[in-house]
Protein backbone atom coordinates (compact mmCIF):
# COMPACT_ATOMS: atom_id res chain seq x y z
CA UNK A 1 0.00 0.00 0.00
CA UNK A 2 1.27 3.27 -0.45
CA UNK A 3 1.97 6.16 1.91
CA UNK A 4 -0.46 8.48 2.27
CA UNK A 5 1.42 11.71 0.46
CA UNK A 6 0.20 15.38 1.59
CA UNK A 7 0.10 18.17 -0.83
CA UNK A 8 -0.36 21.73 0.42
CA UNK A 9 -2.64 23.89 -2.07
CA UNK A 10 -2.91 27.69 -1.72
CA UNK A 11 -5.26 28.83 -3.42
CA UNK A 12 -9.40 29.27 -2.81
CA UNK A 13 -11.68 26.20 -1.72
CA UNK A 14 -11.80 22.81 -3.37
CA UNK A 15 -15.36 21.84 -4.31
CA UNK A 16 -16.65 19.15 -6.77
CA UNK A 17 -15.17 15.64 -7.35
CA UNK A 18 -11.87 16.66 -5.39
CA UNK A 19 -13.62 17.38 -2.47
CA UNK A 20 -13.23 13.91 -0.71
CA UNK A 21 -9.00 14.17 -0.52
CA UNK A 22 -9.26 17.43 1.77
CA UNK A 23 -7.94 16.33 5.28
CA UNK A 24 -7.87 19.53 6.21
CA UNK A 25 -8.65 23.30 5.10
CA UNK A 26 -8.41 26.92 6.82
CA UNK A 27 -8.83 30.30 5.57
CA UNK A 28 -6.22 33.29 5.39
CA UNK A 29 -8.08 36.15 4.08
CA UNK A 30 -11.51 37.54 5.80
CA UNK A 31 -12.51 39.04 2.31
CA UNK A 32 -15.32 37.58 -0.01
CA UNK A 33 -14.13 33.97 -0.31
CA UNK A 34 -13.63 32.78 -3.82
CA UNK A 35 -16.04 30.04 -5.28
CA UNK A 36 -14.52 26.68 -5.02
CA UNK A 37 -14.16 26.28 -8.75
CA UNK A 38 -10.70 26.80 -9.89
CA UNK A 39 -9.49 25.39 -6.37
CA UNK A 40 -10.92 22.10 -7.46
CA UNK A 41 -9.90 22.02 -10.74
CA UNK A 42 -6.41 22.40 -9.13
CA UNK A 43 -7.19 19.73 -6.86
CA UNK A 44 -8.71 17.56 -9.36
CA UNK A 45 -5.47 18.04 -11.55
CA UNK A 46 -3.26 17.50 -8.43
CA UNK A 47 -5.10 13.65 -8.06
CA UNK A 48 -4.90 12.62 -11.57
CA UNK A 49 -1.40 12.21 -11.11
CA UNK A 50 -1.07 11.06 -7.52
CA UNK A 51 -4.24 9.72 -6.45
CA UNK A 52 -2.98 8.56 -2.90
CA UNK A 53 -2.63 12.61 -2.03
CA UNK A 54 -3.63 13.97 0.96
CA UNK A 55 -5.08 17.26 0.24
CA UNK A 56 -4.67 20.13 3.01
CA UNK A 57 -6.12 23.26 1.14
CA UNK A 58 -5.05 27.00 2.60
CA UNK A 59 -7.41 29.42 1.35
CA UNK A 60 -5.78 32.61 0.76
CA UNK A 61 -8.09 34.28 -2.30
CA UNK A 62 -11.18 36.21 -2.70
CA UNK A 63 -13.56 36.35 -5.45
CA UNK A 64 -11.22 38.55 -7.51
CA UNK A 65 -8.50 36.04 -7.16
CA UNK A 66 -6.46 38.38 -5.17
CA UNK A 67 -4.88 37.69 -1.73
CA UNK A 68 -2.97 39.65 0.59
CA UNK A 69 1.01 38.73 0.66
CA UNK A 70 0.45 38.45 4.15
CA UNK A 71 -2.27 35.79 3.93
CA UNK A 72 0.32 33.71 1.65
CA UNK A 73 2.66 34.11 3.95
CA UNK A 74 0.58 32.82 6.58
CA UNK A 75 -0.47 29.86 4.42
CA UNK A 76 2.79 28.72 3.46
CA UNK A 77 4.06 28.68 7.39
CA UNK A 78 0.56 26.44 8.44
CA UNK A 79 1.69 24.37 5.73
CA UNK A 80 5.33 23.61 6.95
CA UNK A 81 3.31 23.39 10.13
CA UNK A 82 1.01 20.71 8.93
CA UNK A 83 4.16 18.63 7.64
CA UNK A 84 3.21 18.53 3.48
CA UNK A 85 5.79 17.32 1.21
CA UNK A 86 4.63 19.69 -1.46
CA UNK A 87 3.19 23.27 -1.64
CA UNK A 88 1.36 24.21 -4.88
CA UNK A 89 0.90 27.74 -5.58
CA UNK A 90 -0.91 27.96 -9.01
CA UNK A 91 -0.75 31.83 -9.06
CA UNK A 92 2.49 34.86 -9.74
CA UNK A 93 3.06 37.88 -9.10
CA UNK A 94 5.22 40.61 -10.53
CA UNK A 95 6.81 41.51 -7.56
CA UNK A 96 9.02 40.25 -5.37
CA UNK A 97 8.62 40.47 -1.40
CA UNK A 98 11.21 39.54 1.09
CA UNK A 99 8.76 38.31 3.26
CA UNK A 100 7.46 35.92 1.40
CA UNK A 101 10.77 34.86 -0.45
CA UNK A 102 12.25 34.04 3.56
CA UNK A 103 9.29 32.20 3.77
CA UNK A 104 9.90 30.11 0.83
CA UNK A 105 13.19 29.51 1.64
CA UNK A 106 12.26 28.59 4.95
CA UNK A 107 9.30 26.34 3.95
CA UNK A 108 12.00 24.31 1.49
CA UNK A 109 14.84 24.28 4.02
CA UNK A 110 12.25 22.11 5.98
CA UNK A 111 11.76 19.29 3.58
CA UNK A 112 8.67 21.02 1.81
CA UNK A 113 9.18 21.34 -2.37
CA UNK A 114 7.43 24.54 -3.75
CA UNK A 115 5.58 24.52 -7.29
CA UNK A 116 4.69 27.95 -8.47
CA UNK A 117 3.11 29.08 -11.82
CA UNK A 118 5.44 30.62 -14.33
CA UNK A 119 4.48 32.25 -17.53
CA UNK A 120 5.57 31.13 -20.70
CA UNK A 121 6.61 34.29 -22.18
CA UNK A 122 7.57 38.10 -20.79
CA UNK A 123 9.41 38.68 -16.99
CA UNK A 124 9.91 35.89 -14.58
CA UNK A 125 7.82 35.64 -12.00
CA UNK A 126 7.45 35.80 -8.65
CA UNK A 127 7.84 33.44 -6.36
CA UNK A 128 8.88 30.74 -8.99
CA UNK A 129 11.89 32.79 -9.65
CA UNK A 130 13.00 31.78 -6.62
CA UNK A 131 15.61 28.91 -6.37
CA UNK A 132 13.41 27.60 -3.71
CA UNK A 133 10.63 27.14 -6.11
CA UNK A 134 10.14 24.67 -9.42
CA UNK A 135 8.76 27.50 -11.79
CA UNK A 136 6.24 25.79 -14.06
CA UNK A 137 4.66 26.73 -17.37
CA UNK A 138 2.10 24.93 -19.58
CA UNK A 139 3.48 23.53 -22.83
CA UNK A 140 1.53 21.98 -25.09
CA UNK A 141 3.91 19.58 -26.42
CA UNK A 142 3.37 17.13 -23.23
CA UNK A 143 0.20 14.87 -23.48
CA UNK A 144 -1.40 14.32 -19.97
CA UNK A 145 1.69 13.19 -17.40
CA UNK A 146 4.33 14.09 -19.49
CA UNK A 147 7.20 16.68 -18.75
CA UNK A 148 9.13 19.07 -20.50
CA UNK A 149 12.47 20.22 -19.22
CA UNK A 150 12.78 24.00 -20.66
CA UNK A 151 15.70 25.56 -18.23
CA UNK A 152 14.78 28.92 -19.68
CA UNK A 153 15.15 32.31 -16.91
CA UNK A 154 11.18 31.91 -16.70
CA UNK A 155 10.82 27.57 -16.25
CA UNK A 156 12.14 25.13 -14.79
CA UNK A 157 9.70 22.55 -16.47
CA UNK A 158 6.04 22.48 -18.42
CA UNK A 159 3.29 19.94 -18.66
CA UNK A 160 0.15 19.59 -20.14
CA UNK A 161 -1.61 23.02 -19.52
CA UNK A 162 -5.10 21.30 -20.23
CA UNK A 163 -7.84 21.02 -17.69
CA UNK A 164 -9.30 18.43 -20.25
CA UNK A 165 -7.35 16.69 -23.08
CA UNK A 166 -7.84 17.81 -26.22
CA UNK A 167 -10.74 20.34 -25.10
CA UNK A 168 -8.43 23.79 -24.55
CA UNK A 169 -11.83 25.48 -24.06
CA UNK A 170 -12.13 23.84 -20.97
CA UNK A 171 -9.58 26.18 -19.49
CA UNK A 172 -6.00 25.32 -18.71
CA UNK A 173 -2.79 27.64 -18.80
CA UNK A 174 -0.05 27.73 -16.34
CA UNK A 175 -1.84 27.48 -13.13
CA UNK A 176 -3.19 24.28 -13.95
CA UNK A 177 0.06 22.69 -15.72
CA UNK A 178 1.40 23.80 -12.18
CA UNK A 179 -1.27 21.52 -10.12
CA UNK A 180 -0.35 18.76 -12.53
CA UNK A 181 3.75 18.96 -12.18
CA UNK A 182 2.76 18.84 -8.03
CA UNK A 183 0.21 15.43 -8.60
CA UNK A 184 3.80 14.40 -10.50
CA UNK A 185 5.83 15.54 -7.87
CA UNK A 186 3.38 13.71 -4.99
CA UNK A 187 3.54 10.30 -7.19
CA UNK A 188 7.23 10.82 -7.00
CA UNK A 189 7.56 11.69 -3.61
CA UNK A 190 5.11 8.58 -3.32
CA UNK A 191 7.53 6.23 -4.66
CA UNK A 192 10.39 6.74 -2.63
CA UNK A 193 12.12 10.42 -4.57
CA UNK A 194 13.43 12.44 -1.74
CA UNK A 195 13.26 15.93 -2.02
CA UNK A 196 17.05 16.22 -2.72
CA UNK A 197 16.59 14.52 -5.61
CA UNK A 198 13.05 15.63 -7.24
CA UNK A 199 15.06 17.95 -9.62
CA UNK A 200 17.36 15.90 -11.45
CA UNK A 201 14.77 12.61 -11.71
CA UNK A 202 12.13 15.05 -13.59
CA UNK A 203 14.87 16.35 -15.80
CA UNK A 204 15.71 13.05 -16.24
CA UNK A 205 11.87 11.71 -16.91
CA UNK A 206 11.32 14.94 -19.45
CA UNK A 207 9.70 14.02 -22.52
CA UNK A 208 11.15 17.20 -24.02
CA UNK A 209 14.11 19.35 -23.70
CA UNK A 210 14.46 23.10 -24.29
CA UNK A 211 11.57 25.35 -24.96
CA UNK A 212 8.45 25.03 -27.05
CA UNK A 213 8.84 26.98 -30.31
CA UNK A 214 5.81 28.18 -32.10
CA UNK A 215 5.36 28.97 -35.87
CA UNK A 216 3.42 31.35 -37.47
Amino acid sequence: MKPRIRVGLIDGAVAGEAAPAVVESRRFNGLDAADGDHGGLVAQCVLEHCAEAELIVAQVFDRRRVAPVAAIVDAIDWLVERDVAIINMSFGMAHETPLMAAMCRYAAGCGATLVAAAPAHGPAAFPARLDACLAVTGDARCQRGEIAYLGTANSDFGTHPFVRPGQPQAGGGASIATARMSGLVAARVAAGVPASRLRQTLIGAARHVGPEVRHG
